[in-house]
């Protein structure tokens, strides 16, 4: 990526921007698919994302506006930026904007503005047709498609597609799915003028709550929190076996929670976790491996977790507290799944820690702990009971106004309206991925479809729990390979949760399940958008990063089931009681344990009969009930013993050959 669309007033002055200049310039190990312009083009693009992040303030404080406005101004602002920044195909120039994208753009705005304008008129027609509805309906479907296949790719927009050839000709389908023909004028009606289509809840929940999470990450970016986590996770790990890796870990974590995308986040704190681990003696793939699994997880860790957390909020009618509780447990095993498999593969290679001297001072790092104050604050307001758009402008506001502590982090206006441009650039992609989505919901909704298929997926199921979860799974890794997490979660929400809430799953569980196996679609081969980011930034080979990181993620693989299934493990679902506190550590243990078995190392290398035991031993101390948790411990503490037998044996022999040397 050239930095000079990202920093477009000045050059790098500071330390804070020459960081952040080295850890963008990571993101050209990913095709950018922007263009790459300057001059007065860049000022007017820049200029309208500027608005576009002063009217979402606005509306997160003191503007009231009603729905339809809101989502259409915000729909409107995106699909421009879209035109201007995303070209028609790979081979088109990137160094200009074509008269037909300004066209577009322009078209883009006038169909959405036709719904700020006519606002009132809309309403008094009660959903009554005229030609001009009809004609700007068309053409933003048209527009929002070929957006979609700019910024999205083009899985998402063939299945937007197939919905919508769907509703209108739902005759010619099998029996099972067949429906009445809905005729255009409908279509359009419903999907351009109710909240019930392209202005539905999704959109609705960009508007108000996931751009200004977004903006937040790239405002921190530009005060330097990146740079900050990831020294104050060196001054933690960086001492201890494979420190590097454990630094990267925790760092990934932390800045994957405000950075809004898994591959920004691989793509800026990897630059520079990975040339540490490869330094201290990690293979260049699972050095790629654990940024991209470290990366993706941060999409699900609270408090500031993935754009979909939102929506699930939304779909259940409660806080986004309760969300973020509820995930806690969850999240907390999957980084000690990848945390425990890093420190195995120290041991296991004999890696030491980082040298003292390449070590932060812990007291020079302290002082910039007034970067986390934004997060802090997120969570304070939150628990106070404000929404999370309060909590979130609050952030904002307090995050500028602390970055004047010091002259490095200091968010000048310049800096500000950088940060600004860059968040509103940020945002296209979950924007348009939520919009396109309601083309989904609203031919579920218009067909009837989404009860259909949640009654062949029972019936596939065969009234079956676990395939009906496993087949859900398999569906949400394949329809994520390419697909954004929110808008395969919103999908398969709508065809999953209400089959297997029909089961006795509770819903917060069900809707956490399609949640966790959308994200990790982007570890999982063939596409894994997150280990490929990896690997080019690790220089290391494709598939042995990908099939790598899986391993390490195998928390979030598991996880979900075992949630379903005892659902002490998602905080407030269930009433607290003190054995609840014992099946959470149950839960941990195994897992550990489970990861033994993938690495094939204990204290020593295993033998495969010990792979199979540890495997069986993992699975038995996760399941619930305390006499198979314990027979599952017992297992392991076996082949613990029989390694620590094997290891000294092997010692004692090195030493008599010693002594005969």
């Amino acid at each position: 990526m050239d930095f000079s669309k990202l920093m477009i007033f000045r050059k790098p002055q500071n330390e804070t921007d020459k960081a952040l200049k080295e850890a963008l310039r990571a993101e050209e190990c990913v095709l950018d698919k922007t263009r790459v312009l300057a001059g007065k083009t860049l000022v007017l693009i820049n200029s309208i994302c500027v608005a576009m992040t002063l009217f979402q303030l606005y509306i997160a404080g003191p503007g009231k506006i009603v729905a339809n406005v809101t989502r259409a101004t915000h729909l409107g602002f995106g699909m421009c930026l879209v035109f201007l920044l995303y070209p028609l195909c790979k081979t088109a120039a990137r160094n200009r904007i074509p008269l037909y994208d300004y066209v577009f753009a322009t078209c883009a705005v006038i169909v959405n503005m036709y719904i700020v304008v006519n606002f009132e008129e809309l309403t008094s027609r009660a959903g009554l047709m005229t030609k001009w509805d009809l004609v700007f309906g068309l053409i933003l479907i048209v527009l929002l498609l070929e957006c979609s296949r700019r910024v999205v790719g083009p899985v998402l927009t063939c299945i937007a597609g197939f919905f919508l050839f769907y509703t209108l000709y739902g005759q010619i389908f099998p029996a099972v799915i067949a429906h009445r023909n809905i005729s255009l004028i409908n279509l359009v009606r419903h999907m351009y003028l109710t909240l019930e289509g392209i202005y539905g809840v999704a959109l609705g929940v960009s508007a108000n709550f996931i751009f200004l999470f977004i903006l937040m990450g790239a405002i921190l970016t530009y005060m330097g929190t990146g740079g900050f986590l990831i020294d104050l996770a060196v001054c933690g790990f960086g001492r201890q076996r494979g420190g590097p890796a454990k630094a990267a870990v925790v760092a990934s974590c932390l800045f994957g929670m405000i950075s809004g995308s898994s591959v920004a986040n691989i793509c800026t704190v990897g630059s520079f976790t990975i040339p540490l681990m490869k330094k201290t003696g990690y293979k260049p793939y699972f050095a790629g491996s654990v940024e991209a699994a470290a990366s993706v997880g941060g999409q699900i860790m609270p408090p500031v977790m993935g754009a979909a957390a939102f929506i699930i909020a939304e779909n259940l009618g409660i806080s986004y507290l309760a969300v973020c509780a509820a995930a806690a447990v969850p999240a907390a095993l999957y980084f000690a799944g990848i945390f425990f498999a890093v420190h195995q593969e120290a041991v296991r290679a004999g890696l030491k820690g980082m040298p003292s001297e390449e070590i932060p001072k812990f007291l020079d790092v302290l002082k910039r702990s007034y970067l986390l104050a934004p997060l802090v604050m997120i969570i304070v307001m939150m628990v106070l009971g404000f929404s999370p758009a309060m909590a979130g402008l609050v952030s904002i506001i307090s995050g500028i106004a602390l970055s004047f502590i010091s002259k490095d982090t200091a968010l000048t206006p310049r800096r500000l309206i950088e940060a600004f441009a860059q968040g509103a650039k940020n945002a296209l992609e979950v924007l348009i991925a939520c919009a396109v989505v309601g083309f989904i919901v609203g031919s579920f909704t218009l067909s009837g479809m989404g009860l259909k298929l949640a009654g062949l997926v029972v019936e596939g199921g065969g009234g079956n729990l676990l395939i009906t979860l496993i087949f859900t799974a398999l569906a949400c890794l394949i329809l994520g390979m390419g697909v954004p997490t929110t808008a395969n979660y919103v999908m398969m929400s709508m065809i999953t949760v209400p089959a297997v809430v029909a089961m006795g799953v509770l819903p917060m569980g069900a809707h956490l399940f399609c949640f966790y196996y959308g994200i990790i679609s982007d570890l999982t081969p063939p596409v894994a958008l997150g280990a490929l980011a990896a690997a080019g930034v690790a220089g290391a080979p494709f598939w042995p990063t990908a099939i790598n990181a899986t391993k390490l993620g195998i928390a979030a693989f598991i996880g979900p089931f075992f949630f379903i299934y005892h659902p002490v493990l998602l905080l407030g679902q269930v009433p607290f009681e003190l054995v609840n506190l014992l099946y959470i550590a149950f839960a941990f243990i195994g897992l550990l344990i489970i990861s033994c078995a993938l690495y094939g190392f204990v204290i020593v290398k295993t033998i495969w009969y010990e792979r199979i035991t540890l495997l069986i031993s993992g699975a038995m101390t996760l399941l619930p009930g305390l006499q198979t948790s314990f027979l599952g411990i017992g297992l392991f503490i076996l082949i613990y013993i029989l390694q620590k037998s094997r290891k000294v044996k092997s010692l004692k022999n090195n030493e008599i050959i010693n002594s005969i040397i």
